[in-house]
């Protein structure tokens, strides 16, 4: 029975020296993000942590809550419209980056001109799919659903989709 989507997922920030905990996803959707994930039932705050711990082995006393956000993303489970963003900054983090080999093909910390590398390779391919990048997000599911069926995007991802726009709200990119 296919996992049914609570519309609801986290995201953290991890930053060392100005750079940016950056993961490459094994899975959907292809790209470079944060650990992030569907909170599942659980509350923003322990959702975030297990992320944080199952992604990359990091832990964190403390998050600061970021950013709160809806966009019209779609998810692979079942009902996965749309999702109400929750990102956080862990404060304080500890451990060693060990990346989950189910979840995660890589990694890397990111300044902001690696960061806006990866976004102008998303809006390189969004242009090159006539999709729009407006600031509502309007084009996020074609963008979603044509960077997962891209066989060229996987290959050479840049920001994954949603991050593209979790990233300027964040004044990121």
């Amino acid at each position: 029975m296919p996992k049914t989507c609570d519309n609801k997922s986290v995201g953290i920030l991890v930053w060392k020296d100005e750079k940016l905990l950056t993961i490459e996803r094994k899975k959907y959707n292809p790209g470079f993000a944060i650990p992030a994930g569907h909170q599942d039932g659980d509350a923003p705050e322990d959702a975030a942590r297990k992320e944080l711990s199952e992604e990359v082995g990091l832990s964190t006393p403390e998050l600061k809550q970021k950013l709160s956000i809806s966009l019209p993303n779609p998810c692979k489970r079942e009902g996965g419209t749309q999702h109400e963003w929750t990102i956080f900054e862990a404060d304080g983090w500890t451990g060693e980056v060990k990346p989950s080999p189910e979840e995660t093909k890589s990694y890397f910390w990111a300044d902001r001109e690696k960061i806006r590398k990866l976004a102008d390779r998303l809006e390189e391919f969004a242009k090159s799919k006539n999709i729009s990048l407006g600031s509502d997000g309007h084009g996020l599911p074609r963008l979603v659903e044509a960077a997962n069926a891209a066989e060229s995007w996987k290959q050479n991802p840049g920001l994954e989709p949603p991050m593209y726009f979790l990233f300027k709200e964040l004044g990121i990119i």
